[in-house]
């Protein structure tokens, strides 16, 4: 038996950046959610305090516990636990609050009980916890999530990751309208995505997807943000989005580098360059032009982050 107990801090996260759609993932350093994970004698229980707990679905339709019941059977621990996660992130936004819980849970038991995982075989068991909640075990969130920085996800069969940090200059924006979040949302922000795809857009979204790597791999913001446009999925999922055009326009007039849907969703994020613009303006816009739609909204002003880890132990 190894540790009883252990906090974790799992990071928010956003995905996509525009062009690359279950590619690229980016953590952020606010917000993110503390999950405390307990041995029990038997079973998984889970509860759940702080932003929208009661939307949380109990007890096993979760990320959380399905990545806990995976481990569990996976590794015979003899052994139950107690998932309480006291969230930060709020849910159904698009900013990777399932998957912080998947790789919470993924983190906390390989900790406690030194399974000896690697942070490629976590990414590959939080993206189960994914697929319980999406339908895909996509990997951006739960990639970023644990490692920190951007991540690119360069292949899912085999999984391959590539670990970039970000530019010191670069501040992030994040802007989401209070909406009702409707069952399995980002399973319908997935549905509208085309299937098949012309060859001019896929020749855009490379160039975008590639050149955003890029910036990344050079510490260069402007380059990151230029190159945030995506012509095959955002275009989809605008209709999803009350005051898309509008938050989008307002942001990059008040100095934003590129915009674009964080994830599935509603959530907006907003690249800028603190040497160019201020982040603060560029989120109190985004915030009013969703609020000119009749939205109440949050908005906030974070940069990259580090990845999950250990908060306390006994």
């Amino acid at each position: 038996m190894g540790l009883s107990q252990a906090t974790i801090i799992a990071p928010a996260t956003t995905a996509n950046l525009g062009p690359g759609f279950d590619v690229f993932g980016l953590a952020l350093k606010v917000p993110h959610d503390e999950v405390t994970l307990t041995t029990i004698p038997k079973g998984i229980e889970v509860e759940a305090k702080g932003l929208l707990a009661e939307t949380f679905v109990l007890p096993r339709k979760n990320t959380a516990s399905v990545v806990a019941e995976e481990i569990i059977t996976s590794f015979s621990l003899k052994t139950g636990i107690k998932i309480k996660i006291d969230r930060g992130i709020a849910p159904g936004v698009g900013l990777g609050s399932s998957a912080a819980s998947a790789v919470a849970v993924a983190y906390g038991l390989n900790y406690m009980f030194d399974l000896q995982l690697d942070n490629k075989k976590l990414v590959r068991l939080a993206a189960k916890g994914e697929a319980a909640s999406a339908g895909y075990g996509h990997a951006d969130n739960v990639s970023a999530a644990i490692y920190g920085g951007f991540v690119v996800v360069r292949s899912y069969d085999p999984l391959e990751l590539v670990h970039l940090d970000p530019p010191k200059d670069m501040e992030i924006c994040i802007a989401y309208p209070h909406l009702a979040t409707f069952a399995r949302k980002t399973k319908k922000a997935r549905s509208v995505v085309p299937k098949q795809i012309p060859i001019d857009k896929l020749v855009h979204n490379v160039g975008s997807a590639a050149a955003v790597a890029s910036g990344f791999a050079s510490g260069d913001v402007d380059l990151i943000g230029e190159s945030m446009s995506d012509v095959i999925v955002e275009p989809e999922r605008v209709t999803l989005i009350p005051g898309y055009g509008k938050v989008k326009e307002d942001a990059l007039k008040a100095g934003a580098g590129g915009v674009a849907i964080s994830g599935a969703g509603p959530a907006m994020i907003a690249i800028v360059n603190k040497r160019k613009a201020r982040a603060f303006k560029v989120a109190e816009v985004m915030k009013k032009a969703f609020e000119s739609e009749g939205l109440a909204a949050t908005a906030f002003v974070t940069v990259a982050g580090q990845g999950v880890r250990v908060l306390e132990m006994k």
